[in-house]
């Protein structure tokens, strides 16, 4: 997903698409500037997201109560964070607990599901007979632990989870089982495609985390901005809702350093300059600018599955050893909590 440090960098003139688009009917929750972006027709066949031409339109704005994220109250709570929250692939689940050396730890939401999400003949297939898996938490490398329900994953997964919420009784049921915290869900800002989708989308997240507040749940809102617009708007919630004091912005599906990864670090900066949350980065994090790190070491958090994996995989190293050599990319481990274990 990409952000921008400037308002439409990579588009400052007008396409035909930009001009066909009516997403400014819907200002001021898109700014008509925003649609100088837009490098695809605005179409009513839904083929990645709703656009402002959808015929059912109404329907999705309705269902998120309007596209006003400032409608949107969260309570939020002050929890300490480790530096770094080690994600519990599920091929780990029968392991014991002490191999990842961490109170704090999370789980990804395809991985509590009764059946995951298939990839076949070239694309992701959502089951629709899946549900919640509520004894997850019962499996042994969790015995201990507070676990943080991560809401990322393909777009097949995160849009699969909120279409059948309901059939599902997902809320309900994620609710009782007793998660430390659950984050947004990550539903995808798509470039050159139209502004009224990208605030439907942030807008669904928001609801999403509305939802498992009501029902008492810690809920760390998921952050994703395309252009400065929306960085101003993710600021305005935020400092309309001061007990929120943390985020998480997902960098797993970032292709580079110096591309997607650098706009990411633009919205990291513009939220830490102008707000006080603290950021969960969940993915890649090679890269960060020396600055940040050093300005705002104490708000910058990190949560990856990839040390995990690998000594699910490699098996030459023990998981606190390959999650050394993962810090090692950001900075010294010596100031994060890990200890050296055995080999089991």
């Amino acid at each position: 997903m990409h952000t921008s440090s400037k308002i439409l960098a990579d588009s400052p003139q007008q396409s035909l698409f930009s001009q066909l688009c009516h997403a400014t009917q819907h200002t001021p929750f898109v700014h008509e500037d925003e649609t100088l972006a837009v490098r695809h027709v605005c179409t009513s066949t839904r083929e990645n997201m709703p656009t402002c031409q959808d015929k059912d339109i109404n329907i999705f704005v309705d269902e998120v109560g309007g596209l006003d994220m400032l409608n949107v109250s969260i309570s939020g709570r002050v929890n300490i964070l480790e530096k770094f929250i080690p994600i519990i692939p599920r091929g780990m689940f029968n392991r014991p607990a002490h191999e990842v050396p961490y109170e704090v730890v999370g789980v990804m939401i395809n991985d509590i599901l009764t059946k995951r999400l298939r990839y076949r003949n070239g694309f992701y297939i959502f089951p629709e007979d899946t549900n919640v898996d509520t004894t997850v938490l019962q499996h042994p490398i969790f015995r201990g632990k507070k676990v943080i329900l991560f809401s990322a994953g393909q777009d097949t997964l995160i849009e699969g989870v909120w279409w059948r919420r309901h059939e599902m009784e997902f809320f309900a049921k994620i609710a009782s089982m007793g998660f430390f915290a659950v984050t947004g869900m990550n539903f995808s800002l798509f470039f050159g495609e139209c502004p009224f989708g990208h605030a439907l989308n942030i807008k669904k997240s928001l609801c999403y985390c509305s939802n498992l507040d009501m029902l008492g749940v810690w809920v760390i809102p998921h952050v994703y901005a395309i252009n400065r617009f929306q960085c101003i708007r993710w600021k305005e919630w935020l400092l309309a809702n001061p007990t929120v004091r943390m985020i998480t912005i997902n960098t797993q599906l970032q292709k580079n350093q110096h591309g997607s990864m650098a706009n990411v670090f633009d919205t990291v900066r513009y939220i830490l300059e102008n707000t006080s949350v603290g950021i969960i980065l969940h993915g890649r994090v090679s890269g960060i600018p020396t600055d940040l790190k050093q300005k705002f070491s104490s708000r910058l958090h990190y949560a990856a599955s990839g040390p995990m994996k690998n000594a699910l995989i490699r098996k030459a190293k023990t998981t606190a050893e390959y999650i050394i050599e993962f810090l090692q990319k950001i900075d010294s481990p010596h100031q994060y909590n890990v200890q050296l274990l055995p080999n089991p």
